[in-house]
Formats: C-alpha cells, sequence, structure tokens
C-alpha cells in the first residue's frame, strides 16, 4: 500500500521533470505528454489511489508550470481521467498496443481542444506539428506502461 503510493509520487515527479524541462525547440514540440501519460496510467492501475482529483490537480500544477491558461489543463485532464476510469476495465484487459492505440485517440482529441482553448490554428502545417504529439505518446504508452510496471514491482518488494 505504501509502495504503491510511493511509485505514484516517484513517476508523477518523474513525468513532471520530463514535462517542464526546456530541453529544445524540437523536443518540446514533439515529446510525448508525460503528465498526460502519467496520470491515464495510475487511472487504469490504480483507480482507488488516483481519480479525478488527482488529473485535475495534476492538469493545475501543469498550467502553473507552463505558464498556460490557468484551468485548462485541469479540465483536459479530469476529462481524460473520467473516460479512463469509465473504460478502465476494458483498458486493463487490453494489451499495450490497443491501450497506446486508445491512449492516442484521447490524446489527439485532448490536443484539439487545447489547441482550441489556447486560440485557434493558424496553420495546417502548426497544426500538423502539433498533433505528432499524439504519435510521440503511442510510441510512448508501452515503454511508459513497461517502467511504470517495473518501478511498481521493484518497490513493492521494499
Amino acid at each position: 500500500m505504501r509502495s504503491e503510493w510511493l511509485a505514484i509520487l516517484l513517476t508523477t515527479i518523474l513525468a513532471l521533470v520530463l514535462t517542464l524541462t526546456p530541453f529544445g525547440d524540437w523536443y518540446q514540440q514533439h515529446t510525448p505528454q508525460w503528465l498526460l501519460l502519467t496520470v491515464l496510467y495510475w487511472c487504469i492501475h490504480a483507480p482507488s489511489r488516483v481519480g479525478l482529483v488527482y488529473a485535475w490537480f495534476m492538469g493545475l500544477l501543469l498550467d502553473v508550470g507552463t505558464a498556460g491558461l490557468l484551468g485548462a489543463n485541469a479540465l483536459l485532464f479530469a476529462f481524460g481521467a473520467a473516460l479512463v476510469l469509465t473504460l478502465r476495465q476494458m483498458l486493463s484487459a487490453a494489451t499495450p498496443i490497443q491501450q497506446a492505440l486508445f491512449i492516442a485517440g484521447l490524446s489527439t482529441i485532448y490536443l484539439l481542444f487545447s489547441l482550441w482553448i489556447q486560440g485557434g490554428i493558424t496553420s495546417s502545417m502548426a497544426l500538423l506539428g502539433y498533433l505528432s504529439r499524439a504519435l510521440s505518446n503511442l510510441i510512448a504508452w508501452p515503454l511508459i506502461t513497461l517502467v511504470f510496471y517495473l518501478i511498481r514491482t521493484r518497490l513493492s518488494r521494499i
């Protein structure tokens, strides 16, 4: 029980560092949404510990950390978490590839709403560049699933 909270805290801090550290323009534009993926992972694998409040708080923390529109990511994270929690039984039985496809679709919706909230689309190339993050999420999901599983199993032995 304590090890599960430790795993959630450790992975959340790691996701925040990967999200908020400025590595460069190319990385920032095409990087997976580490914090969103972390929230969704824990909504699937620890729904009694991580839920809508956690998702909303992490989105709010991202809004503050990126100086974005306050509450935008909080609302979108809570929406994504609500959808994942509703479909949790189906997602927990799915393969990592099926989960990744679902997460990529959810990420696309998240990104489109986020772009709409921020003020719209300036060009089709900017839209494609922005939506490349959904492809990054698709690729990163199996990796996150594996790494978080290893963290959970290692910490459960402590």
